[in-house]
This record gives structure tokens, C-alpha cells and sequence, in this order.
């Protein structure tokens, strides 16, 4: 994730999170046509919207250079210098690090942006080419005081600019889930056919908004190989929205106190039994009063009665998370398990389950009827 950027009030006024959001394809299209803002030569005579805009898109490399012309030693620049080996034997891409192929000189592309006044040493003004001594003055550098202030401030450019990105993704993914529509296509990859609306959403967004188009840019250019448009993510926000929705209705029966679990069995279109689970109660948030069903989610019921014995410990988990309530085992007392449990000319689910397993004569009716007697007498000895 350090291929993107985006602001810094204490460099540049308007190095702002809303500046670089702002800035839009003609602003682009303008600034490049007057001066070419990934040339280092031309660092020094930017101002703050010709860097809020370098910003954005990040420096380049020509990846076509993998070595330079020899000078009179017979050294030359390299490749193999974009990257360190640390000292656990980890590689380390110098993202800062930019060649120019014009001058043949390299140059740190954060400290030569962000630095404030005039810096000692090449790679933060005129460039550095001695390229005998370049891999200790590379590691100097980069250990630097002043290297890793400039270096953070533009890694916290880059946060916010993937929090936009990602902004945009949820976006897309909250407005599919809500609409229920198909996310994914046959293809998942930008820019082809039948790539689902997910992708297509993305494509229509890089028309005209400059975060997208500037990440999808990179996407197509291979400059990023993390780019948060897989399946995997789209799963995990799915995912996350779901609990979120889970974690409210969960709210929401909390506050209702007394509710009531609905469960059915039914074979889907591949002839898999499945559970579904739904939560009935009266919801008080609003000025009316409301009785809201909310559906949770559908179990898979592959062994009837192993899948209903663990489920019967799920709602027994449920029923202890709620507030205390005398009627929370109503429940497996409600002639509406049975209902719709006769499948294949056998009883199935937690309706024979209970029966079997003696469940309900394990709970303790005559102390719950005590609790609910003594509260009320109370209740009555109050107004008498």
C-alpha cells in the first residue's frame, strides 16, 4: 500500500485532504500540458497544485532502464538499487527512489518534494551520480532524521488516499447489497466483458472521478499489484455489513425484551436442507410501535439431528444474551417447531430433539412462575 498519496497541511497550504479530492481531470490535463511534473528536473519550480496533483499519481519510473551509461570509471546506474536488503533478508522496495534518465542521476522523490529550505546532499537537490559510493550514500540517507519526517509525511498522503479508494469500494459494494444485485460476472477483470457490476461500477466511476481513475490507472499499468478489487475483498465487506446489520437487529431485541425465534427447514433449488432463522419483535426506536421480522441467516442441515443439537446450544446462547425474561424458553414450547417438521415421512429439527432429550423438563418452570408471581404481588402491593 505505498503507491498512493494524498495531503499535508504543514508542507503546503493546499495539500489538503478536500484540495486533492477536488482536483479533477482538467486540472490534470493542464498542469501536464505546461510542465511534465514526474521530470525531477522540474521539482523545484512546482507549486501546490502541480504537487498536490504529483501527489495523487505518485513518481515514476521508466522500469525500460535496468542499467545506465558507464561513466569514465566504468560505473553506471542500476536497477538493483530500487530495492534494500534488510538485515533479516527481507527485500524493500526504495519506493522514494527515482531515476532520471535525462540528467542520469538519481533523486529521493519525498525529500525532494517535502523538504523545507535548502537540505545538504544530492539526492534532495541536483541530483546524485557517483555511483561508486551510491549504495552507502543510499543507506546514509535513507536511516536519516529528515528522510523518514518527509517520508512519513508522504506515507500519510497515502493513507488517506486509499481510505478514498476504499470509501469508493464500500460504496459500490453497500449500494449492490442493498439493491440485491449481482456482484460478481463471469470475468473479473477490469475493462472485459460480462466482468459482473461490481467492475462495471468501477469503470463507470473512473469516467470522472480522479481517485478511481488514478487507481484504476495503476491497476491497468501494473504500478500496484494490491488494488482491493478481488472477490476475496468484496467477500470480506459483504461480510462486514452483514455483522453490522446482525450487531443492530441484536440492539434492537434488546431494547424489545420479549421476542420470538421463527425457525423452518427447507430444501433450497439443489435439494440442500437448510435452516432459516428469524427473530421477531417489537421494535421501539420509532414513535410507533412496530413488529418487525428480521431474518439472520440460513443454516446448512446435513445431519438433522447433530445440526439441530448444535443449534439448539446457539439458541440457548441467544437466549442469555437478551435481557431476563420469563417467557425466553416459550420458544421450545411453541407448538410451531413442529409445524414444518415433517420432511421425507420423518420428524426432523429441534421439535423432536426437544422431545427426545427431555429439554423442557430441564428447564425450571415452577422457579420461573415463583420469579413472575412475586414480582407481580409486589406490583399489587404497591396500589393496595
Amino acid at each position: 500500500m505505498k503507491d498512493d498519496n494524498e495531503d499535508s497541511d504543514s508542507i503546503h497550504p493546499l495539500s489538503s485532504r478536500a484540495s486533492i479530492e477536488n482536483l479533477n481531470d482538467d486540472d490534470n490535463k493542464s498542469l501536464s500540458s505546461h510542465i511534465d511534473i514526474f521530470d525531477p528536473r522540474c521539482w523545484d519550480a512546482l507549486d501546490s497544485k502541480m504537487i498536490d496533483v504529483l501527489v495523487i499519481k505518485g513518481p515514476q519510473r521508466d522500469k525500460s532502464i535496468q542499467k545506465g551509461l558507464k561513466n569514465k570509471f566504468g560505473r553506471r546506474f542500476v536497477s538493483d538499487l530500487y530495492v534494500r536488503i534488510l538485515d533479516n533478508g527481507e527485500v524493500q522496495d526504495r519506493d522514494w527512489l527515482v531515476n532520471s534518465k535525462e540528467l542520469d542521476k538519481v533523486f529521493c522523490f519525498c525529500c525532494k518534494i517535502f523538504k523545507k529550505g535548502y537540505v545538504k546532499g544530492g539526492l534532495v537537490n541536483e541530483g546524485y551520480a557517483d555511483w561508486t559510493h551510491v549504495a552507502v550514500r543510499l543507506q546514509e540517507h535513507e536511516v536519516g532524521l529528515e528522510h523518514k519526517k518527509n517520508w512519513a509525511t508522504w506515507y500519510e498522503l497515502q493513507k488517506d488516499h486509499w481510505k478514498n479508494v476504499l470509501l469508493r469500494i464500500i460504496c459500490i459494494v453497500k449500494f449492490l447489497a442493498k439493491h440485491s444485485l449481482a456482484i460478481r460476472g463471469t470475468k473479473e477483470r477490469l475493462y472485459e466483458n460480462n466482468n459482473g457490476n461490481f467492475l462495471g461500477l468501477i469503470e463507470m466511476l473512473a469516467e470522472f472521478d480522479p481517485i478511481i481513475q488514478e487507481h484504476v490507472r495503476r491497476i491497468t499499468n501494473d504500478d500496484i499489484h494490491i488494488h482491493y478489487l478481488s472477490h476475496k475483498i468484496q467477500n470480506e465487506l459483504i461480510f462486514l455489513f452483514a455483522s453490522s446489520v446482525r450487531s443492530e437487529i441484536v440492539k434492537k431485541v434488546r431494547q424489545a425484551k420479549y421476542f420470538s425465534v421463527i425457525l423452518d427447514c427447507t430444501p433450497d433449488v439443489s435439494h440442500q436442507e437448510q435452516m432459516s432463522l428469524i427473530l421477531r419483535y417489537v421494535d421501539l426506536t420509532s414513535s410507533f410501535v412496530v413488529i418487525e421480522e428480521s431474518f439472520l441467516g440460513f443454516i446448512n442441515v446435513n445431519d438433522i439431528k447433530g445440526k439441530a443439537r448444535d443449534f439448539f446450544g446457539t439458541i440457548q446462547r441467544i437466549y442469555t444474551i437478551f435481557a431476563h425474561s420469563t417467557k425466553r424458553w416459550q420458544i421450545l414450547k411453541d407448538n410451531s417447531y413442529l409445524r414444518s417438521s415433517i420432511s421425507q415421512e420423518r420428524f426432523n429439527g429441534l421439535g423432536l430433539l426437544a422431545i427426545e432429550n427431555d429439554y423442557l423438563e430441564k428447564v425450571a418452570h415452577e422457579d420461573l412462575v415463583e420469579d413472575f408471581v412475586s414480582k407481580n404481588s409486589r406490583r399489587l402491593l404497591l396500589f393496595t
